[in-house]
C-alpha cells in the first residue's frame, strides 16, 4: 500500500481528514486499534459545533441529527454578573450546534470505511529517503509506504511517542460530568452556562427534543469538593441549586459519565514526516465546548495545504506543508488553551475581589457590542487562519 497520507486513528477528526481528501482524490489509509463495530445505542456524550465545524461537514454531505442554539446565557452563580450572546448579534442563524458523539463518529467512519485497517496501530515510522516517503510498520507486520503520517490518536498518541514529541500536561483537578435530562425549559433554542462554588455547570438541548431526554449537561467540577463521593451522588445532591438557577425543573434522564480533566499542547506539531492534528497535538478545558471545533479547524488546515500542493502536480514538498499547518494553527490553539485556563481560574477563585471584578466584569462586557462580538465570531470559527 502506499497512499499519500496514512492517518493514525479512525475517530471523528481521522475520518473526516480521509474523507475530505478523497473528495480531492488523494488517497489515504486510515489505521484504527479498535475492533469494528456498532456504536452503543445509548446517546450521552455531545459535542458542541461552531458553524465553520457544521458547514465542513454540510460540505461533505454529513448530516445527523443536530439542536440549534441561537443565545447563550452566562451567569456568575456566585454573583449579580451576567453576559447574554445571541446569533442576532452577529448577523447569523445560529451560535452553534448540539450533536451525539456515537451519530458524527459513526456518520463518518461509515463514509471511510472501505480505507480503514482496524485492530492494528503503527509500531514504527522509518524515513526513506530515496523517494522522499517513509516505511510505516504496523502492530500486525503489514508495512505502508506513505508521503505523511497524520497523528489523530487522541491525546496520548501513539504516533506522538513514536516522534518522540513531549507534550506539556496540565491538570485541572476537575472531573467532568455529563447526562442528558428531561427538563421544562420553555425556551428549546437557548444553552445556559453557570459558573459557582458547586462547579461549571452547562445545559443545552439536545437534538429532536427527545420525548424523555430534552437537554444535556456538562458539568465540571472539582475533585476537592468531591472527594471520596461518587459523581452520581454529588449531582443527586446538587442539582437543586442549578433548578432554581434556571428556573425549570430537571430530571436526570441517562446514565452518568464522568472524567478527569486535563489540558496538554506540544511546542511543535511536526517531525520529519509526522504531524499532529486535533486532540493529538492539544487539549483544553470543555467549558465552551471549543475542543472538537479546534480539531476541525486543524484538520480543515492540514487539507487544504496538502490539497494546494497537490493541485499543483508538483513533487510534494511535505516538509513546507507541515510547516504552513503548524504556523497556521499552533499559536490559535495555544491562545484558545490559555484562554480557558484564565476563565477556569477566574471562576474558581474565592477572593472576594476577584469574584467582584468577574461581575463588574461580565456586565461590562455585556453592555460592549464590540467585545461581545468579538468573543462570538471567534468562538463561532470566523477567525481560522
Amino acid at each position: 500500500m502506499n497512499p499519500i497520507v496514512t492517518i493514525s486513528g479512525g475517530g471523528i477528526i481521522g475520518s473526516y481528514i480521509s474523507l475530505r481528501l478523497d473528495s480531492k482524490n488523494i488517497d489515504s489509509i486510515v489505521i484504527e486499534k479498535s475492533i469494528n463495530k456498532p456504536f452503543s445505542k445509548e446517546n450521552i456524550r455531545t459535542l458542541t459545533l461552531n458553524p465553520y465545524s457544521k458547514k465542513l461537514l454540510d460540505k461533505l454531505g454529513i448530516d445527523i441529527r443536530h439542536s440549534k442554539i441561537k443565545k447563550i446565557n452566562v451567569i456568575d452563580g456566585e454573583g449579580t454578573g451576567q453576559i447574554d450572546f445571541s446569533s442576532e448579534e452577529i448577523n447569523s442563524e445560529d451560535l452553534s450546534y448540539v450533536v451525539f458523539f456515537n451519530d458524527l463518529q459513526s456518520a463518518l467512519q461509515k463514509r471511510v470505511i472501505k480505507k480503514t485497517l482496524f485492530e492494528t496501530q503503527i509500531e514504527d515510522i522509518k524515513e526513506v529517503e530515496i523517494n522522499k516517503s517513509c516505511e510505516i510498520i504496523l502492530s500486525d507486520n503489514q508495512t505502508i509506504y506513505s508521503q505523511l503520517v497524520a497523528g489523530c490518536d487522541g491525546r496520548n498518541s501513539n504516533v506522538a511517542k513514536i516522534a518522540s514529541l513531549e507534550p506539556f500536561v496540565g491538570d485541572y483537578k476537575q472531573i467532568a460530568i455529563t447526562f442528558t435530562v428531561k427538563c421544562d425549559l420553555e425556551d428549546v433554542d437557548i444553552a445556559h452556562q453557570i459558573f459557582s462554588e458547586k462547579g461549571i455547570f452547562a445545559i443545552m438541548p439536545l437534538p429532536d427534543h427527545e420525548e424523555l431526554s430534552t437537554h444535556t449537561i456538562v458539568w465540571s467540577v472539582d475533585k476537592a469538593k468531591i472527594l471520596n463521593q461518587a459523581p452520581e451522588d454529588y449531582v443527586n445532591e446538587n442539582i437543586a441549586y442549578f433548578e432554581k438557577k434556571i428556573g425549570a425543573n430537571i430530571n436526570i434522564f441517562s446514565n452518568i459519565l464522568s472524567f478527569n480533566l486535563f489540558n496538554h499542547h506540544f511546542d511543535t506539531y511536526i517531525c520529519d514526516s509526522t504531524v499532529l492534528i486535533g486532540d493529538a497535538a492539544h487539549s483544553i478545558h470543555p467549558l465552551a465546548g471549543q475542543g472538537i471545533n479546534l480539531g476541525f479547524a486543524d484538520a480543515d488546515v492540514f487539507c487544504e495545504e496538502l490539497i494546494k500542493a497537490y493541485e499543483k502536480k508538483m513533487l510534494l514538498d511535505k516538509r513546507l506543508i507541515l510547516k504552513k499547518y503548524e504556523i497556521r494553527r499552533k499559536n490559535m490553539n495555544y491562545l484558545m488553551l490559555k484562554s480557558m485556563d484564565f476563565f477556569v481560574d477566574l471562576f474558581r477563585s474565592n477572593n472576594v475581589y476577584i469574584k467582584l471584578l468577574r461581575n463588574i466584569g461580565l456586565t461590562s462586557v455585556n453592555k460592549a457590542g464590540f467585545l461581545k462580538n468579538f468573543f462570538i465570531s471567534h468562538a463561532s470559527g470566523d477567525n481560522k487562519i
